[in-house]
């Protein structure tokens, strides 16, 4: 058996299956639509139309099944040649011998004792056993259809056609044979090759366009050797050095490729030709310098070129290997998003469109935060002074820019200390909130509410007030959880429409609260969770509601009890009593 160092599945789209049409209900997502399928098991020899065609939007009775099953099998010479016995009354002549040999080699057991069923209409429950029973020693056959589609059950409804066998039996080639347990890894096609049904390079021929290509390096010989396969079947092979090992990057574009070499070593890029099967260098980097595939367009690629003094974009399509003169300066970070026909990849200072026709530099910058339904996109761009906060159309035009002076927090670790800039780290389909303050999202872009650090929020509809969890600009609260550092707030403040901040706890010493949610009430009261440790790595809650000024601690997670006892939320009521804030305080 090979030993495979590296897998990729590439689904190779070519120009002519844009408008693929699928006959039935089982589509087998392949390139060639259903009737080059058909067309590829009849030039394999393993499927046959009528003297009116494929007949792929036709029903296919069992006489018919038993046929077209035993010529995907390889069968059909043996079958009609051979003699074979069988129970059934109902058969026609014509379809014995194929019954027959389905019969006696335990492929159909028949409708009844006596009767194969032969004019009836056979289901995709039926022609699915057949060929289990043909690869498997068992009938189950949920392993054939796709998870979680309710294939057999849509097919059935909509009524099995010939097109749907036609799309069962090509998937069935790629599975594993594991018939008479059989466990050499081989799949249907690979045994239909070594039985002499047909040659790999009459496959080769006939899926070309057809079926999706898989590109592996074989090692089971010592030396390794690339392979261009269908279905489990090595179509052509390319005996590689030693110093060409596995990493091989797999876009969905008719481009392919082999990248050599290690970290420590000068990296080539090759792309991998075909027919015959052969290598072209494209690109080769120095020692300590990397190659890494973002995105591919159509039939253009894009790689980025990792040195030490930052990230060069590189552009690959038909006529070869460009440098596009861009470059991410080292240490900044960037993202790439999808964007109508191409990609959208923005810095902390720059934006490129990247389509299939080229690199377009873009007014846009900053790590996207988030794209609205309506393609306008909100980023964020954090420098040591400020963050700024950009709402985009959907174009990479600004609509309006927000900046939030930066505080400089530090968060103390054992190694050193973490700054954090203030950022918007939440958003829903309106608000949007973080260290960065709240805003609202309308037709002109983002419009802040505060530029208080907001962690949780609740919207007073009746008066159109706020109340959110932050904390004082002097300060960095924070709690750790799951080793996870997590920004949070130590007081509740409430703004109202003209930005007018009313506390609604009095300043209490470092550490004194760390609060979690906040919400209203129906009957207008603010309701709010706190943190407190329960074991190293977890945080437990305590349910607070505050009246008045004061607060009355209501409930707590099964941890605090657990870790604290019963008397935990009398624990935690005493506790904001002695502080002042507590219902009990005097």
């Amino acid at each position: 058996m090979k030993k495979l160092i590296s897998v990729c599945v590439i689904c190779i789209l070519l120009t002519f299956a844009a408008g693929a049409a699928n006959v039935g209900t089982i589509d087998n997502g392949y390139p060639g639509d259903t009737e080059a399928q058909a067309q590829m098991l009849c030039d394999l020899g393993l499927f046959r139309g009528t003297e009116n065609g494929f007949e792929l939007d036709k029903p296919m009775t069992r006489a018919e099944a038993s046929a077209m099953l035993t010529r995907l099998l390889g069968a059909e010479q043996t079958a009609l040649t051979g003699e074979w016995t069988h129970p059934f009354t109902d058969v026609p002549s014509w379809a014995d011998k194929y019954v027959g040999w389905l019969y006696e080699n335990g492929l159909t057991k028949g409708t009844s004792t006596t009767t194969y069923g032969a004019e009836e209409n056979v289901t995709c429950k039926q022609y699915c056993t057949f060929l289990a029973r043909a690869s498997t020693d068992y009938d189950y056959y949920s392993w054939l259809l796709r998870y979680g589609e309710n294939e057999e059950e849509r097919c059935d409804a909509a009524g099995f056609v010939r097109g749907d066998a036609v799309s069962l039996s090509v998937r069935l080639l790629g599975e594993k044979y594991q018939k008479n347990e059989d466990q050499s890894g081989r799949t249907v096609a690979q045994v239909l090759v070594d039985r002499g049904v047909f040659s790999a390079e009459v496959l080769g021929n006939a899926a070309e366009g057809v079926l999706n290509a898989d590109v592996e390096v074989d090692q089971s010989a010592g030396a390794p050797v690339l392979q261009y396969e269908y279905v489990g079947v090595a179509v052509d092979s390319l005996p590689l050095t030693a110093e060409q090992n596995s990493v091989l990057y797999h876009p969905e574009t008719q481009n392919l490729y082999l990248c050599t070499g290690t970290y420590e070593e000068s990296q080539v890029l090759y792309r991998i030709e075909g027919k015959p099967l052969s290598l072209t260098e494209l690109y080769r980097s120095g020692a300590g310098e990397t190659l890494d595939l973002i995105c591919s367009v159509g039939k253009t690629d894009y790689f980025l070129h990792n040195t030490a003094a930052g990230e060069k974009l590189l552009m690959v399509n038909a006529s070869g290997l460009h440098d596009t003169g861009e470059q991410i300066e080292a240490g900044e970070r960037y993202s790439k998003e999808t964007w109508r026909q191409g990609y959208r990849l923005l810095s902390m200072t720059k934006g490129w469109y990247l389509s299939e026709n080229g690199l377009q530099k873009i007014p846009m910058y900053g790590l996207p935060f988030a794209t609205l339904s309506d393609g306008r996109m909100v980023t964020q761009s954090i420098t040591e002074e400020q963050t700024k906060i950009v709402t985009w159309t959907e174009d990479g035009l600004p609509i309006n820019t927000i900046a939030v002076k930066n505080d400089v927090l530090a968060y103390p670790t054992e190694d050193a200390h973490v700054v954090f800039a203030p950022q918007l780290t939440e958003h829903n389909d309106v608000y949007f909130w973080g260290s960065a303050g709240l805003y609202r999202m309308d037709d002109d872009g983002l419009t802040q509410i505060t530029d208080l650090p907001t962690y949780d929020y609740t919207h007073n509809t009746a008066d159109d007030s706020y109340v959110i969890v932050t904390h004082d600009r002097s300060r960095f609260v924070a709690y750790s959880e799951s080793a996870v550092v997590m920004r949070t707030g130590d007081t509740l403040m409430r703004i109202l429409p003209d930005g007018t901040v009313e506390p609604l706890l009095p300043v209490l010493p470092e550490e004194s609260l760390l609060v979690d949610q906040v919400n209203l009430l129906a009957d207008g009261r603010v309701q709010f969770t706190t943190l407190k440790p329960t074991e190293p790595r977890r945080m437990g809650r305590f349910t607070c509601i505050l009246d008045g000024g004061k607060i009355t601690v209501t409930d707590a997670t099964d941890d605090i009890f657990y870790m604290c006892g019963d008397d935990a939320v009398a624990v935690e009521q005493a506790r904001l009593d002695a502080l002042g804030i507590g219902n009990g305080a005097n």
